[in-house]
């Protein structure tokens, strides 16, 4: 720490009082601050940094007792008047340098002032026992008693801010962090680039934990200014990354946002959160920290957390320095939100070319072959008629029949096309009325066993009993619909059967195939838009069809599922509530229970 010794004073201020024995002072006899002034005390130089708040006093005696310590001096230090000093410290309190190491006890202006030195300094730098860091103005003077030696020292003190030169260095730190965040787009390959602009200037590591909601913690980015130690710091989180589940093993900020604070990472601290004795030794060989710990927030949600380890426990991390680590925070919180919008825009961009890639091939689909027949029967009634011939009725049935296939193909695709559009808008509404599920599975059969007669499938229906619930017709229909559909496309000419059973204020519907089957990672996406299992090229489709099944279901306020094994089908269970029906409905058509014989 530097220094200014006062160019005007010579070994001591002599007091104005008579000489006396410094044990006749007392603590009545305690001078205030202006009757020190009239003894001949100067006031402060005018120093760097802008004063704050009024002037802290203390008068203490050679032989420690404390006669003067006013409520300002109690600001400033952070302690309680106390009534006697031990070896010229004051409680609690540590006099240190700017890199955070305590002077030792004979260069503290106490110790210097008792030595019969006149001490002045630009900016004093004091520990609190609370751990913050107070940054004091002022002098410390020997007050001569009757024998000429030093009978006491007079401090006194102002608060100031933070001098210049901090201020400087977090602006300059906050403005390279912002030039590297800007550089690129992809957020974790920067992240270790910014801890590299706080270790060492600000601790000696540094760790960025990520946790978006409903992701795991992940630890991107770690650095230690020791080489050793940045290795076992690594390893340590390799094998025993962060558990959000484990007590004490994560900081408050992921739960409430708060800035924590560890003074020192104690042994109590280890035997606590140790997974093993190996956890144990990596974090004692790492060696004991302590650490502050801020939020990544952005946009109301916490991504994750910053936190600087600092193995120096006598330079505790001040408040100067959580506001700037705060502020870096929230800029690198809002710099990966902002990347993380980007990737999702570029996604979206990607989806939305696939989509319309598949939708208009899926689109001329049927529009060719419709063009092609009326284009041919067009050219056979105009030659017809030229002839004087009519025209055969069976042609015109079947060029008419193969129209209205693809029409009504056409129309399911632009269906499901506004279907997404309503659910997406949060417009699908539902009329409800009372059904029976086994009879609306039956009739889907139907409708589907010409087609599945065209691929050799057998259609089965299990419903030995009606199952009645409050339900929308249309959008029934086409949930078993969909189902029915897959299971024919799929199938790969294997039987498909459906079964409907009631089990109390549930109705359950079943659709069974034996083909081609979902690999276990497909099963969980094959429900959300544009997702398939397998390549539209083969199979073609909007990636549409189970997507709006899940949307209506739930709004039924049920679940869809599917389990599969490849190569050997898949089965897609619906479970849907019945809905406010008569009780004596779920009894008299409940299914049948074992024959006892």
């Amino acid at each position: 720490m530097m220094r200014a010794e006062s160019p005007s004073m010579s070994s001591g201020v002599t007091s104005s009082s008579p000489r006396a024995d410094p044990s006749s002072v007392d603590a009545t006899s305690r001078p205030a601050p202006d009757t020190a002034l009239a003894q001949g005390v100067s006031p402060p130089r005018d120093l760097p940094g802008r004063v704050m708040g009024v002037e802290g006093f203390v008068l203490i005696e050679r032989t420690g007792n404390v006669l003067a310590f006013n409520t300002q001096a109690t600001l400033h230090f952070g302690i309680p008047a106390p009534t006697r000093l031990e070896h010229g410290r004051l409680p609690g309190c540590e006099w240190v340098r700017a890199d955070g190491t305590p002077l030792p006890p004979h260069e503290t202006p106490l110790e210097r002032a008792f030595a019969g030195e006149p001490v002045d300094a630009t900016v004093w730098e004091v520990l609190r026992p609370d751990g913050t860091r107070a940054f004091l103005r002022g002098t410390a003077v020997p007050v001569q008693g009757g024998d000429g030696q030093v009978a006491a020292v007079l401090l006194r003190t102002h608060g100031v801010e933070a001098p210049p030169g901090a201020v400087l260095e977090a602006s300059r730190l906050l403005a390279e962090a912002g030039a590297l965040l800007g550089e690129s787009v992809d957020a974790e390959s920067q992240l270790e680039l910014l801890l590299k602009l706080l270790v060492p200037t600000l601790g000696d590591g540094a760790l960025l934990i990520l946790k978006p909601p409903g992701e795991p913690v992940r630890v991107v980015a770690s650095l230690h200014a020791d080489e050793g130690r940045h290795g076992l710091l690594r390893e340590l989180l390799q094998r025993y990354p962060p558990d959000p589940s484990m007590p004490g093993g994560l900081p408050e900020v992921f739960v409430s946002g708060a800035v924590g604070r560890l003074c020192i990472m104690s042994e109590e601290h280890v035997a606590a959160i140790a997974q093993d004795t190996e956890h144990a030794r990596l974090m004692r060989e790492v060696g004991p920290h302590g650490c502050l710990s801020v939020p990544l927030g952005a946009r109301g949600s916490i991504l994750g957390a910053l936190m600087l380890l600092r193995s120096n426990v006598l330079h505790a991390f001040d408040a100067e320095e959580e506001r700037f680590l705060s502020e870096l925070a929230h800029r690198t919180a809002l710099y990966l939100e902002n990347a993380r919008l980007l990737r999702e825009a570029r996604e979206a961009v990607r989806q939305r070319d696939e989509f319309l890639g598949i939708a208009s091939h899926e689109l001329k689909t049927p529009l060719t072959p419709l063009s092609l027949k009326v284009q041919l029967l067009q050219k056979q009634v105009v030659v017809l008629a030229r002839e004087g011939k009519p025209v055969p009725t069976e042609r015109v049935a079947e060029t008419l029949d193969v129209v209205q296939r693809q029409v009504r193909r056409l129309s399911r695709l632009v269906d499901n096309l506004l279907d997404v559009s309503r659910i997406t808008a949060g417009r699908l509404r539902l009329e409800l009325e009372e059904l029976d599920l086994a009879s609306v599975a039956a009739e889907i059969l139907y409708r589907f066993a010409p087609a599945a007669a065209q691929h050799g499938t057998e259609l089965e229906l299990d419903a030995p009993v009606p199952v009645v619930g409050r339900w929308d017709r249309l959008r029934l229909e086409q949930v078993v619909t969909n189902l029915v559909s897959n299971a024919l496309k799929y199938g790969a000419g294997h039987p498909v059967v459906l079964s409907v059973e009631g089990q109390g204020p549930l109705a359950r519907l079943t659709v069974r195939d034996h083909g081609i089957g979902i690999e276990p990672q497909d099963l969980a996406r094959i429900f959300e838009r544009f997702e398939r299992a397998v390549s539209d090229r083969h199979y073609g489709g909007l990636g549409l069809g189970l997507y709006i099944t899940r949307q209506i279901v739930e709004a039924f306020g049920g679940k869809v599922g599917a389990t599969s094994v490849p190569g050997q089908g898949s089965t897609f269970l619906l479970e849907l509530p019945r809905g406010d029906i008569p009780e004596e409905w779920l009894i008299a058509h409940a299914a049948p229970g074992p024959t006892s014989d």
